[in-house]
């Protein structure tokens, strides 16, 4: 019974146990799940250049870099690099740029300095991408740019070094691209590094002014070569056809940039090399790290970024080796100096740029300035003057304004002169970008027109003068009454400078050959530039051989060279009777002399001295000059603005009247502008009774009423 009862009472105890809440288990404690992690994929490097990845110069040695970096990091899957080579139109270049950063690459690359104010344009409006560029150290002060040159005049010295003490005919050809940039600093310490050797070693630079023109390049190589150099070198990626003239020829080469003993091994000496990795890996640091700019690299000898890399080919004397190598030692710790080829003098007042939209032997207005800087030289002593030439988009499509006045300012130029309209907003922007610089912008107008930087001025000659002369003297040669007018472009100068010149041939027909100044045919014909662009502008040569074909027998020219009196020159030569006067520079006339009527040309001389002794001294000020001629002596270089300088064409009869003419101009008692004047397209320009302002000249919309010719 006892046991019943037990069995019993353990049955109940562990049916109530089962019925009873059940204790709560203890939570174990929650881990924190982990993250999922987002896959960030490779960092994106975008590089926009000039020229080929394999161009064995300025590209490649980019493009090089970026690989290295890459392999350093771990290969494709951890850097991604994307391209666009042979960018060398400026405008094509920023829509990569700016598609690159649209689609969210880590760094965009603009390797070219002519790319500088497109990213300055860009840059802000993708404020989370990283850009550089180069050959600057100009961030733009950006905190998303960084900017990197080379001081590519390092291991030019040394291959200077080299050269100097291989060659035996004591002569040295370079062929250089465009005068600015890593180009120029390459020359300069090249031929400083061949001096040091040899004192009187002769070296001869030739700019061919173009990046990649291979034919260029060889031509000038055979230049070189005829002149007797033993030894050549050169930098950019046009040098590949400087290079097959050297091989050809058994002549040294010394290359930069890249390493191009491939190209002739048996020629090439060394290389100074850009390991532009050592820029570029720690970009791709500062980036990971959140910082995506504002900083700025030099890469030299003594950061490894610049390597003078010897030929293993060529069989070098290991004493000229342990030159070379001793000097680039020197370069890299500092006990050497890299010293450009000007040689020291005495302080310089002032060192001033020119910047030339043509040659500056073009018989025209591009010699007019050179011949002013020059005149400056003479008098401020010490001053000098430091040239670009041909800055037009058709002779050196790569250059930029901007890289030219970089290249002028880091030569320590106070002083910048562009001389042509085609620069005016580019030099805007120049001036602003160097406030401590003076600009002048020759023939602009942001001065009176408002608006512009304290340290931009304007100057420009009253030519409108010398074309009431130009047309005079164009009216009292003519026999056929038919005149043609050589233009440019059409702008408010050219248009009141070829109106000047039918207002003094509508006054000299009438007042001294006393015929009908309606029935005189003035024909304006506009080439589309200021001179000859084959394929661009019209032919100025054909269409001075329109007029003649036309019956005009009379051409005066508006534009900056002398197709004007060569033409017509030819055409005096086959027996007709015609006459021409140029424009631009005294001695226009020289090319023909016989059917020269005169020439109407600018003196800047005088204007230019006085600005670079205001800016020496510190007195200079801003302002818009139209500087008068000197109506004494039109041909006093001393002190005219612009000036007339007879030509042999005229008779005695036609010279009698033109000097009375030029009288009655210098007294006064003349003024074309007097009313009452239409424009071409029979609205009012000046009422009878009044003259037309100098603002009203200047800024002239229409040819006159009279003249056949567009306005627009």
């Amino acid at each position: 019974m006892k046991n019943k009862w037990l069995v019993l009472f353990l049955a109940m105890a562990l049916l109530l146990a089962a019925c009873q809440p059940a204790a709560p288990a203890e939570e174990p404690v929650a881990e924190e799940p982990e993250p999922v992690m987002e896959e960030k994929g490779p960092f994106r490097v975008a590089v926009v250049m000039p020229s080929a990845i394999t161009d064995l110069a300025f590209s490649q040695s980019m493009y090089d870099g970026l690989v290295a970096v890459q392999q350093g990091m771990g290969g494709e899957g951890a850097m991604e690099i994307v391209y666009s080579e042979n960018m060398f139109v400026v405008d094509d270049a920023a829509a990569a740029i700016r598609d690159y950063a649209s689609q969210g690459f880590d760094l965009v690359i603009a390797h070219g300095s002519q790319y500088g104010s497109s990213l300055q344009e860009i840059a802000p409006d993708f404020p989370e991408t990283s850009f550089a560029w180069g050959t600057t150290l100009d961030t733009f002060g950006m905190d998303n740019v960084f900017a990197y040159e080379a001081a590519s005049d390092q291991g030019g010295y040394v291959n200077g070094v080299i050269a100097a003490s291989l060659s035996e005919s004591g002569v040295i050809g370079v062929v250089g691209p465009i005068e600015t940039g890593d180009a120029k600093l390459y020359v300069d310490g090249f031929v400083a590094g061949a001096k040091s050797v040899d004192p009187d070693v002769e070296v001869n630079v030739n700019w061919i002014g173009s990046f990649s023109d291979v034919a260029l390049a060889a031509e000038a190589a055979n230049t070189h070569i005829s002149a007797g150099a033993d030894v050549l070198t050169g930098t950019a990626q046009m040098v590949v056809g400087a290079i097959g003239v050297a091989e050809e020829n058994g002549v040294l080469w010394f290359g930069t940039q890249s390493d191009q003993s491939s190209l002739a091994p048996s020629i090439v000496v060394a290389n100074q090399v850009y390991h532009w990795e050592v820029a570029l890996q720690d970009m791709v640091d500062l980036i990971q790290g959140g910082t995506y700019g504002g900083k700025s690299y030099q890469i030299t000898l003594a950061n490894k970024g610049e390597v003078v890399e010897f030929n293993p080919d060529y069989d070098l004397p290991a004493d000229v080796k342990a030159l070379a190598e001793e000097t680039a030692s020197g370069i890299a710790n500092g006990s050497i100096t890299v010293i450009s080829e000007a040689p020291a003098g005495a302080m310089e007042p002032v060192t001033f740029g020119m910047v030339l939209v043509g040659p500056k032997v073009d018989r025209g207005w591009s010699q007019a300035h050179y011949e002013g800087g020059l005149y400056v030289e003479e008098n401020l002593e010490g001053s000098k003057m430091i040239v670009f030439e041909s800055l037009n988009s058709a002779d050196k499509p790569e250059a930029t304004l901007e890289g030219v006045v970089d290249d002028m300012v880091a030569q320590g130029a106070t002083l910048v002169i562009t001389t042509s309209d085609a620069f005016e907003e580019d030099t805007v922007g120049v001036a602003e970008k160097y406030p401590d610089v003076v600009f002048i912008n020759s023939s602009g107008d942001d001065v009176l027109a408002g608006g512009a930087p304290e340290n931009l001025g304007n100057i420009m000659g009253q030519m409108v003068n010398m074309k009431y002369i130009a047309g005079c003297a164009a009216a009292l040669a003519t026999e056929s009454g038919q005149i043609g007018y050589l233009g440019p472009l059409i702008n408010s100068e050219t248009l009141r400078e070829a109106s000047a010149a039918f207002l003094g041939a509508r006054y000299c027909y009438e007042n001294y050959k006393g015929m009908n100044p309606a029935d005189l045919q003035f024909t304006v014909t506009w080439i589309g530039f200021w001179f000859n662009i084959p394929g661009v502008t019209l032919d100025p040569t054909e269409v001075v051989t329109s007029f003649f074909d036309s019956g005009a027998d009379v051409v005066l020219s508006g534009i900056d060279t002398s197709e004007a009196i060569d033409g017509t020159g030819q055409r005096a030569a086959r027996g007709d009777t015609v006459w021409a006067s140029p424009y631009g520079h005294i001695d226009g006339c020289d090319n023909a002399p016989d059917v020269c009527l005169g020439a109407a040309f600018f003196n800047w001389g005088p204007a230019y001295l006085g600005t670079a002794k205001a800016v020496s001294d510190g007195s200079w000020t801003q302002s818009w000059d139209w500087n008068l001629p000197y109506w004494d002596d039109l041909t006093d270089l001393s002190k005219t603005a612009v000036g007339w300088k007879d030509g042999p064409g005229l008779t005695a009869e036609m010279q009698a009247n033109l000097d009375d003419f030029k009288g009655k101009l210098a007294s006064g008692e003349i003024d074309l502008w007097e009313g009452p004047l239409n424009l071409q397209d029979g609205s009012e320009y000046v009422a009878a009774g009044e003259t037309a302002t100098d603002d009203q000249i200047w800024y002239l919309s229409q040819l006159l009423e009279g003249m056949e010719g567009p306005s627009e």
